[in-house]
């Protein structure tokens, strides 16, 4: 995160580990949005598996995107939830992170400073085994969630 004396325009929150194959995708995400999207008003945070320590970057930006292995659907669907349905449906194990996530959106909601908009856009994974890269089904859909992701950017720098 940069340093700065106003919260971001807009958080880019990437989760997962390379490391666990399709658990990956979130990082992936992250990486290719930020070329696509490069502009000063956003952050990009990698997360990777972090939990309560990323509280900080949730109370500090207005507009948070999470970018994350989202499960429901064959594997490759691209998901993108937005609001409310975000902590409903990490309730009911959307995300591997989904622990962490809630207990982070949680703990900013209890303390009054959380995002004044929230919304995720993933892909379903196929496998979370160990192993480096994504599944050619997951990889295949990286470019559309990219493409949902920067409508949602878009969307919100306007």
């Amino acid at each position: 995160m940069t340093d700065r004396s106003e919260p971001p325009a807009l958080t880019v929150l990437a989760v997962g580990n390379s490391i666990m194959g399709d658990d990956g995708v979130g990082l992936e995400l992250l990486a290719a949005l930020r070329v696509a999207r490069p502009d000063p008003r956003i952050d990009y945070v990698e997360g990777g598996v972090g939990g309560l320590e990323l509280l900080p970057v949730v109370q500090d930006c207005r507009r948070l995107l999470i970018l994350d292995a989202v499960t429901g659907g064959e594997p490759g669907t691209v998901r993108q939830l937005e609001g409310d349905q975000v902590p409903r449906l990490l309730q009911s194990k959307l995300s591997p992170h989904q622990v962490g996530l809630l207990d982070v959106l949680s703990a900013a909601r209890l303390l009054r400073q959380e995002p004044e908009a929230l919304a995720v856009v993933g892909v379903a994974p196929q496998s979370v085994e160990l192993r480096l890269g994504l599944s050619p089904v997951v990889a295949a859909a990286v470019p559309a969630a990219v493409a949902r992701a920067a409508a949602v950017v878009d969307r919100w720098l306007a």
